[in-house]
């Protein structure tokens, strides 16, 4: 492996998921979530190694800056993305300071190349890279100087600021950061995806657990950017049991991918309560959660009676707690959703959630097939 390191230079620039209407999309996150749309594009041509036209509308709340794009022929990659997965995640879009060296070192550390060095006009440069899971990808991306739109980067070369973006509400749920990505793989991909990170952009181990319930299991992995601005919880069937979520995500997306994004808050409940007005939907956690939490935490925020109030999962690790909870899905294949987290010190994920978080998704899978037999998809952590 080379002993020059230019990966870590990288930041998160956005997470561009692939749409079969962008408006509509972006309306789910504005109305829903809080965004503000920012920039837009309409494109032809050739971009990041991709032909084909799109329209995309680029949006933001705190730190998080997404992009969801729509073809608007069949040659763009999102056509056929849409036709396999439905709506989803398909890049996770990394700034560099320089593209050419972080690519060279990629690729030296044994990335695999999708798209050489473009110039762009105005001074941008692209390039892509393939991420640890089917066929979700990583563009690179070098901005010249200027390229911001309210205080925002502009995602990436061809996109317009909105001239005059509509004000947040006062009653935004505050949304702050990408917290983490959590990805699904397939069975016996879990070291190679996470190998992956490790050896081509020296992502560092942060957690492992093989949780076992009754006859399902899971085997997870987290690993985090050396810039620690980007945390990818990977998640497998354990060969030795059940596939149970993970599986459901497998064969409904029809590939491993993204499931859920997880944004950080600094107030969960009253994230939460700002959520649940605007009509986000959130698992229901069982009465005896709460009974048990008082035993197995020293709460050092929020009551019992708000959490369960909520309906918000309490855990810790070894600096501190954290405070999480879980969308419904509103996907027509049940797979993508979102989580909100609070960490009050917590530095990565403790185990005590993971049972409850499988008693309430088992409990809304089952709600789910009493009334349709649509498959259904739904785990995170």
């Amino acid at each position: 492996m080379p002993q020059t390191a230019i990966s870590p230079s990288l930041l998160v620039s956005h997470v561009e998921l692939y749409v079969t209407d962008a408006v509509a999309a972006a309306e789910a996150f504005t109305d829903g979530y809080g965004f503000q749309v920012f920039a837009t594009s309409e494109r032809t041509g050739h971009r990041a190694g991709a032909q084909g036209a799109c329209r995309s509308l680029a949006l933001r709340q705190g730190g998080i800056v997404l992009v969801v794009t729509q073809a608007l022929d069949d040659i763009h990659p999102a056509a056929a993305y849409t036709a396999a997965h439905g709506e989803g995640i398909a890049d996770i879009t990394l700034a560099a300071d320089d593209v050419r060296a972080v690519l060279a070192d990629a690729a030296a550390r044994g990335a695999d190349v999708l798209a050489e060095p473009a110039e762009h006009d105005g001074g941008w440069v692209t390039a892509t890279v393939r991420a640890g899971f089917d066929d979700v990808r990583h563009t690179l991306v070098q901005r010249p100087a200027g390229a911001e739109a309210h205080g925002t980067p502009l995602p990436l070369p061809g996109f317009a600021p909105v001239v005059e973006p509509a004000p947040l509400p006062a009653d935004s749920p505050e949304l702050t950061v990408l917290d983490h990505v959590a990805v699904s793989v397939k069975m016996g991909e879990l070291a190679t995806a996470t190998g992956y990170y490790e050896q081509v952009f020296g992502y560092e181990t942060i957690y492992e657990e093989l949780m076992v319930q009754g006859r399902e299991a899971m085997d997870s992995k987290a690993v985090r950017s050396p810039a620690g601005d980007l945390t990818l919880t990977v998640l497998a069937p354990s060969p030795e049991h059940e596939a149970g979520h993970i599986g459901d995500f497998l064969r409904c997306h029809g590939s491993g991918g993204v499931h859920h994004l997880a944004f950080a808050t600094t107030e969960i409940v009253e994230t939460v309560a700002r959520l649940d007005k605007r009509g986000i939907v959130f698992l229901s956690t069982p009465d005896t959660y709460y009974e048990a939490l008082a035993e197995r935490l020293d709460l050092t925020r929020h009551s019992i009676d708000e959490l369960r109030e909520a309906g918000i999962l309490a855990d810790e690790d070894h600096a501190g707690q954290l405070f999480q909870i879980f969308t419904r899905t509103v996907h027509p294949k049940r797979t993508l959703f979102y989580e909100i987290i609070e960490r009050v010190g917590a530095d990565t994920f403790g185990g005590g959630n993971v049972r409850a978080l499988y008693d309430a998704v088992q409990a809304e899978r089952a709600e789910h097939e009493a009334t349709t037999d649509t498959d259904t998809a739904e785990y995170g952590r």
